[in-house]
Formats: structure tokens, sequence, C-alpha cells
């Protein structure tokens, strides 16, 4: 009887040095996991960027932005300034609760046509998105922001790629790839199959550094032009054929699609504004 109590008491004291131990464990563990806590998951940030066209500012392209918001894509706008100096100025620090955000930049030099210059600007753009947790972006231009674009992406196609964030998506409206009709004769020329003018301008070689781009990126392409003149073919300021001369530059495994607007709203200023554009930007961000 004797022995079967001291057997009795030596289990128990088992089991109570077994939770003991145990316990300790536990507590070891949740004190180092409060010292050092689990990075917070954080999903990749894309946001889109707006450059607008020649003499103008970011009101161009607000009511793009608003109806991505309004629709859901975005929850977020922020303001960026290229000071006529070249200093950029971010409106904001994004945060983790921005969805999809949006940058509406204006470049106070809204008429400066050094495009070398206009890269420099883009990429501290890039760079300071980056810093703020954007690994991906999508770029929309107007009329002379598709030179922004263009600039930027020929000047970075051998660009540290873990300083900049990855193009996923480009969007194009009025671009102006082999011209304006006031400036460039032949803007008007027709075009292989291939995309390439049959009259190539200055304006147009001087881009051909982004086959390279599109060769080594894989970014999917939108062109949007509009035709307000009928039979004419153009915007009021920019050929179709001129427009449309991008497929040229976008090679596998970039993709490339194009969009006419018609009738009124395909008059050059008006593609900002115009209801069908903003639904084939949204369309073509969500697929």
């Amino acid at each position: 009887m004797k022995k079967h109590k001291h057997s009795r008491v030596r289990t128990v004291l088992i089991i109570a040095l077994v939770c003991l131990i145990g316990y300790a464990g536990v507590e070891t563990f949740s004190a180092h996991n409060r010292s050092n806590p689990a990075p917070e998951k954080q999903s990749p940030k894309t946001a889109t960027v707006f450059f607008h066209g020649y003499g103008s500012s970011r009101n161009a392209e607000k009511s793009m932005s608003k109806y991505l918001v309004d629709h859901g894509y975005s929850n977020r706008r922020m303001d960026v300034t290229v000071s006529k100096s070249g200093e950029v100025t971010m409106g904001r620090t994004l945060s983790k609760n921005d969805k999809n955000p949006l940058i509406l930049v204006q470049f106070d030099d809204n008429k400066n046509q050094d495009f070398n210059k206009t890269a420099v600007w883009v990429q501290t753009i890039m760079a300071n998105l980056k810093k703020q947790g954007v690994n991906q972006v999508n770029l929309i231009g107007h009329s002379m922001g598709n030179m922004a674009i263009a600039s930027y992406l020929m000047a970075s196609k051998n660009a540290e790629t873990s300083a900049l964030p990855e193009v996923k998506k480009q969007i194009d409206i009025a671009g102006t790839y082999n011209g304006l009709m006031v400036t460039e004769k032949d803007s008007n020329s027709a075009l292989k199959p291939s995309g390439e003018p049959f009259v190539p301008t200055d304006y147009f070689r001087r881009l051909l550094g982004l086959k390279t781009y599109y060769e080594n990126h894989a970014v999917q392409v939108l062109n949007i032009y509009g035709n307000s003149q009928g039979g004419a073919a153009n915007d009021t300021t920019v050929y179709n054929n001129s427009s449309k001369s991008l497929r040229f530059f976008v090679q596998n495994p970039s993709t490339y699609q194009e969009k006419l607007i018609s009738g009124e709203d395909g008059q050059h200023s008006k593609l900002h504004e115009s209801k069908e554009v903003d639904e084939a930007i949204l369309a073509f961000l969500k697929k």
C-alpha cells in the first residue's frame, strides 16, 4: 500500500514537471514573438500614373481618375508636381490602406520638349513611388504625355530594376508617334502592316529605342485615338496614322491593342473627358 502511494506521488510529480517545462517553452516562444513580431503581410501595390499633354495640367487627368474612384477601382488620388527646375514634390505618403492609388502628375514647365530632361523627372517620380512600396505601375498619357512615358521607358530600359516599379500596363491617348499635323508634314504617312510609316519622320526615328524596351519587358499596351473629322482621319491635332504607328514599337512579349473613338468625343482635347475613354481605361486596368 505504501509502495503504491509513493508510486502515485512520483507520477504526479513527473506530470507537474512536464507541465512546468511546457509552460516555460510556451512563455519563451511568446516572449520571442513579442520582441520579434512577424512582418506584416502587404500585397504589392499597383499605382496608375497620369501624364498630361502640351500646355496642360493635372486638370486634364481629373475626369479620368475620378471615374476610376467612383467605380471602385481606386480609393486614393495623389498629386505630384514637377517644378520648372525639375524638383519633384510628392503630395502625400501612400499608406497600406490605399487601393490602387492614382498619381496625377503636373509638369509646371508644361511646354518643355526636351524629353531627356522629362525622362529624368519621370524616373525620379517612379523611384519615389518604389520607396513608398509601389511595386507595379500603370502609365496613362494624353498627347505629349505619351512622350514623357516613351522617354522614360527608353531611358530606363537598362536601369536597375529593383529601384523602379515594374510597368504593368500602358494606355496611350492621342499619341503623336510620327509627329503632329502642324509640325510634321509626313505625319499622315500610310503604315506598313508592322505599323511602321512608309515615310517615318525624325519624330518617329528618335523613338526607335522603344522597341528594345518592349522586347525586354512584358507590357500590355492600349492605344486610344480619336477621329472627329470623318474621312480626314484625325482628331484635329494628330493624324490617326501617327497615333497608330505606336504598333511598330510594341514587340513580343509585350502586347498591343487599339481603340478608336469616333465623332465629337474623338476631338483631341475631348478624349480625356470622354466617358467612352473612361470605360475603356477601367476595363483595361481591371482585366
